[in-house]
């Protein structure tokens, strides 16, 4: 009996030992689904269109009378720009089959968002956040919106099916008074930093078997708006010697102040690339014959070249300003004579910006 005792402790420590030990190492195992093919017809989204708001608003209004959507940005510091996607969806099998509307808004396809996004976030066609899921609007609300409001007042904004329009959807017996068919929609947000361009939207319905609609695609277009903010409003040169290239240079800290700041720094608040522009009176230094007393200098970042100006021509400094750029803006001034009167001297300076082309290398996956 002890023996049998014994053999048996000895088996137990053995399967307590042995058993831990094969599961260590980690196993990855194979997994597989196949959609659904059993139900019955896939839902039908007959039009969708993209509308200011959100949604909610009601609005039915874009920024221009040409066809499709067009939307401005705020060209503002971190002040974005919601829009909303809208669709009719309908389903042979009856309303109550469609499980989901959806909308995606993508970037476009050619648009390096650049340096100064997250590493995340790089445009070239990717998708803008996520997949949005819309909400079913009350009949009468529906209907006064595309029937209504968009039909008679912005009738070009909407991209149809084949085989659909206003009379089709908008009629006294028609689908949407019915009650077979429902306009659905979501809010998407455009950040103020987002590139201009054409994105493609996306809408597609799915029922409760998982079938799917028809992809209804279109392009909306995101306007250009060449904008910039900068934290300084004076440059003061202070103590300036004679055939002296004195230097104010700037910062990268944006940090506005009402007065006093000469650390200066600017950053893009538009939706396109930027080159910033300086010009510059004589501050009242004159000129010998025909040349200038003074010239100027400045740059946009500490590593760009100088770019020279002389008083009242515009120049356009180097180094473009990225999609969310911040970057210091340098300034130096350079006398080569003093007036015989005076010894305080103020002037004027201009700063202006023109838009240039995006980016276009998209990084590799």
């Amino acid at each position: 009996m002890k023996k049998l005792i014994a053999s048996l402790m000895a088996i137990a420590v053995l399967v307590w030992v042995a058993g831990p030990l094969m599961v260590v190492a980690n196993q990855t195992v194979d997994t597989s689904l196949v959609k659904s093919s059993v139900g019955g017809a896939a839902p039908i989204v007959k039009v969708k269109w993209e509308m200011d708001g959100g949604y909610a608003s009601l609005l039915g209004t874009d920024a221009q009378t040409t066809a499709g959507a067009q939307f401005m940005p705020s060209g503002k510091y971190k002040v974005n720009k919601t829009i909303g996607i809208c669709a009719v969806a309908t389903d042979p099998d009856g309303v109550a089959d469609i499980d989901s509307v959806y909308g995606d808004v993508f970037y476009p396809t050619n648009v390096y968002l650049g340096p100064d996004h997250e590493a995340d976030r790089q445009g070239c066609g990717q998708m803008v956040g996520t997949e949005c899921r819309m909400t079913k609007l009350d009949k009468s609300v529906g209907i006064d919106l595309i029937c209504d409001k968009i039909r008679s007042k912005n009738s070009n904004l909407p991209t149809w099916y084949d085989g659909y329009n206003y009379d089709e959807i908008c009629k006294a017996d028609g689908e949407l008074m019915k009650e077979t068919a429902y306009v659905y929609c979501c809010d998407k947000v455009l950040s103020y930093e987002d590139p201009s361009g054409d994105y493609k939207v996306l809408v597609f319905a799915q029922d409760k078997n998982g079938a799917d609609s028809n992809y209804l695609e279109n392009q909306m277009r995101y306007l250009p708006l060449t904008a910039f903010e900068t934290d300084f409003n004076q440059v003061v040169y202070g103590d300036v010697k004679l055939n002296t290239h004195k230097i104010i240079n700037g910062n990268l800290a944006f940090a506005p102040t009402v007065n006093g700041d000469t650390m200066a720094t600017v950053r893009n608040v538009g939706n396109t690339r930027l080159q910033m522009s300086v010009s510059q009176d004589d501050m009242g230094l004159g000129q010998t014959g025909t040349t200038w007393n003074v010239k100027y200098d400045g740059r946009v970042g500490s590593d760009a070249a100088w770019s020279y100006y002389w008083p009242n021509a515009t120049k356009y400094l180097n180094d473009p300003l990225n999609l969310s750029e911040t970057n210091e803006m340098d300034f130096s001034v350079d006398i080569s004579k003093f007036p015989p009167t005076g010894t305080s001297f103020i002037g004027k300076m201009t700063l202006g910006a023109i838009s240039v082309a995006h980016l276009t290398v998209c990084p590799q996956d």
